[in-house]
């Protein structure tokens, strides 16, 4: 009799140690860097963004790598003004 694994529904899907965007950075980076420089520096490169990568994801705040580009990157949707918190008519 084997018994389910419980994952959670949020859980992104893993391959070995690594979610797909881990590994998708490490091997880009190391690729580029192999290819421009040398294999050592390209796998401490890649290996310290996985490091930052998963510290920005982990943090106090939420996953900053989603929050982030939101907060810091302009938006096609740009009010020129906000009208008063009194006022409560929308013109359409």
């Amino acid at each position: 009799m084997s018994l389910p694994i419980p994952v959670f529904l949020n859980e992104p899907d893993k391959v070995v140690f690594w979610t797909w965007n881990e590994l998708t950075w490490f091997l880009g980076i190391l690729m580029f860097m192999w290819l421009m420089a040398s294999f050592l520096l390209g796998l401490v490169l890649s290996i310290t963004v996985v490091k930052v990568l998963r510290m920005l994801q982990k943090s106090a705040l939420g996953d900053l790598t989603r929050i982030g580009p939101y907060w810091f990157l302009p938006s096609a949707k740009s009010f020129k003004t906000l009208p008063p918190s009194d006022i409560r008519e929308f013109l359409g």
